[in-house]
């Protein structure tokens, strides 16, 4: 279309539309500042929008930068996905060397990104978090357990503790006791605001993913999580890609001595009617974990301008 800003919108990490997390892909972002960048990602209102820009540098695909309706942040996992899924479908006038491996240059490091195709046809791509697990410390279970509403009883502290970790972004994570407790949970936002202040900051100041292993086999993990941000936007996440790499990495860390590659399956937005599926690939040598890997599938929603 002439005279306007091109874009994509797409749903992420789900096989059907109007389910996983919305991403709209602003495909030529040439003639915005970031002042309209920031007022077009406040006008869709999904969780982020991306846009995507020349690379500046050799060896990159493209410069993606990333906005939630508040603010650009450096990393997240389901803009990626979705923006590398749009670029591999020709969703894109720039002059790019799109291949089935790009690499994004973003605030928080370079993103390596692999198109997942079948029989050629593009499904969705595969991202690699810019960094391994950081552990940032722990959190008070009794406010942990206030912030969803829930009697701290239902905090199980079976794999680790109330933990903020992160992969790229910073989360806090807490293990429910039951699947009960996950569906039944409430976000309390005075005490959301009394974590931000007491607790170690992550993104959103206070984002909270409470989770439920559904299984734990030799052959990894199943997993069902609900993201809660309420002092940001929104106030949950369908499907939160950077959460999971740093939740499926915490998974696997708890294991005695990892040393091979395992496999966490994350069912998140199930409570929302937006049912999203993430898997995440941990590489683990010596003990210790190594950057995971995300994955997921997309589906093209619509396509315009903005004038």
């Amino acid at each position: 279309m002439t005279n306007g800003v091109p874009f994509w919108t797409v749903d992420v990490f789900t096989n059907r539309r109007y389910a996983g997390n919305p991403l709209a892909v602003i495909t030529d972002a040439r003639s915005l500042d970031d002042a309209a960048m920031q007022a077009i990602a406040n006008e869709f209102g999904y969780a982020e929008t991306t846009f995507v820009l020349p690379p500046r540098n050799a060896g990159t695909t493209a410069h993606v930068r990333i906005f939630t309706p508040l603010a650009e942040v450096p990393f997240a996992g389901h803009p990626n996905v979705g923006t590398a899924f749009v670029l591999a479908s020709g969703g894109s006038d720039l002059d790019l060397a799109i291949g089935d491996t790009m690499v994004f240059d973003e605030a928080g490091g370079p993103v390596a990104v692999d198109v997942v195709r079948d029989n050629g046809t593009v499904m969705g791509a595969a991202i690699t978090a810019p960094q391994a697990l950081e552990r940032l410390g722990t959190c008070d279970a009794a406010r942990v357990a206030r912030c969803l509403s829930l009697p701290e009883t239902s905090v199980a502290i079976v794999r680790f503790a109330p933990t903020v970790a992160s992969v790229g972004l910073a989360f806090a994570f807490v293990e429910l006791a039951t699947l009960e407790d996950l569906e039944n949970l409430t976000p309390d936002i005075g005490a959301f605001a009394e974590a931000a202040a007491e607790e170690i900051n992550t993104v959103d100041d206070f984002a909270l993913c409470a989770f439920v292993v559904l299984d734990d086999g030799d052959d990894g993990f199943r997993v069902r999580s609900r993201v809660l941000s309420p002092l940001g936007h929104p106030i949950e996440d369908p499907a939160t890609g950077s959460a999971s790499g740093a939740l499926a990495s915490l998974l696997v860390a708890s294991r005695a001595k990892p040393s091979a590659t395992t496999v966490v399956k994350i069912e998140q937005g199930v409570e929302m009617g937006r049912p999203s599926q993430i898997t995440v690939t941990v590489p683990a040598a010596n003990g210790e974990v190594q950057a995971p890997t995300i994955r997921g599938t997309c589906v093209i929603v619509s396509k315009g301008a903005l004038l």
